[in-house]
């Protein structure tokens, strides 16, 4: 009689998984990343200040791309992607206080908030140019090796090596990473009609914040209409004339269904928008990973 109830009540607890799965929408690869262990890197510039706080992206396994729902869409084709090596991407998009502390220097000159402040808001009015700039000055302070994260860096690292839409799950849900501000219901911060500061949003499971939303991210790589050139490889794109450059993900003025981790956008190299930012990768040597 004991061993029957033993499987009954075990029955029981697997039904129960899989309805709470399938009813909070947690693809299985999520649901394994709940105890992802979130680990960190941050260096020091020379003038003694810290830089941007950097999360270890590990390797594994994930989807890159999307459907194209809407027929001027370019997410297409969708396709596995393997991450061999861990680097490290900003735990937030990059601050106004972070990149004041470059252009501070008067490298490249200190771009307009727009009168939404300063601080903890994701540095905005900034071109192609001037975020590669950064890095490289990053590089220059910290002797490691910072630079844009190419397209499918970018995407494995926001899904967190999911294969869902988002990375907790396939369908929206209002204020976890994202504010429409016409649905209602947005996380105080979240709902001003501009930016709202980094950090205030659910991380995803690799710990990373804001990378549903707030501000669309520069990337590496040259734009071209589909993703097919990601096939095989985690490298940016480098070909053509390469006068557009890609923006992964969504910000602030985007209404659902606009709002995913595929989403990307052509912008030339020289645009500064107010709703355009980035965050910063990191190489790391494996030697590192090891202390």
């Amino acid at each position: 009689m004991l061993p029957r109830l033993k499987i009954k009540y075990f029955i029981v607890i697997v039904v129960l998984i899989g309805f709470c799965i399938g009813f909070f929408n947690i693809s299985w690869p999520s649901f394994k990343l709940s105890n992802h262990k979130i680990s960190y890197i941050q260096d020091k510039l020379k003038s003694g200040e810290l830089s941007p706080k950097m999360v270890v992206i590990p390797p594994g396994t994930g989807t890159i791309g999307g459907e194209n729902f809407r027929s001027f869409q370019d997410e297409a084709p969708i396709l596995k992607t393997t991450i061999k090596e861990s680097y490290a991407l900003s735990e937030t998009e990059i601050t106004f206080a972070q990149y004041d502390q470059f252009c501070k220097t008067g490298i490249r000159s200190c771009p307009s908030d727009d009168g939404w402040g300063r601080g903890k808001q994701p540095v905005v009015n900034i071109s192609w140019f001037d975020a590669v700039a950064y890095t490289k000055w990053l590089s220059k302070e910290t002797s490691n090796i910072y630079r844009l994260p190419s397209e499918v860096e970018w995407e494995y690292a926001a899904r967190a090596g999911t294969t869902s839409k988002f990375w907790w799950g396939n369908d929206y849900v209002q204020g976890i990473d994202h504010c429409d501000r016409d649905l209602g219901g947005c996380p105080k911060g979240s709902d001003l009609g501009h930016p709202w500061q980094v950090g205030i949003l659910k991380p995803n499971p690799f710990g990373l914040y804001d990378v549903t939303s707030n501000v669309s991210e520069w990337v590496e790589d040259c734009y071209v209409d589909n993703h097919n050139n990601v096939a095989g490889t985690t490298a940016a794109n480098d070909s053509g004339a390469c006068t557009q450059i890609i923006a992964k993900g969504a910000s602030w003025l985007m209404p659902q269904p606009h709002v995913h981790h595929s989403q990307r956008m052509s912008i030339p190299k020289n645009v500064r928008g107010y709703e355009i930012g980035f965050r910063v990768l990191r190489e790391i040597n494996k030697n590192e990973l090891k202390n």
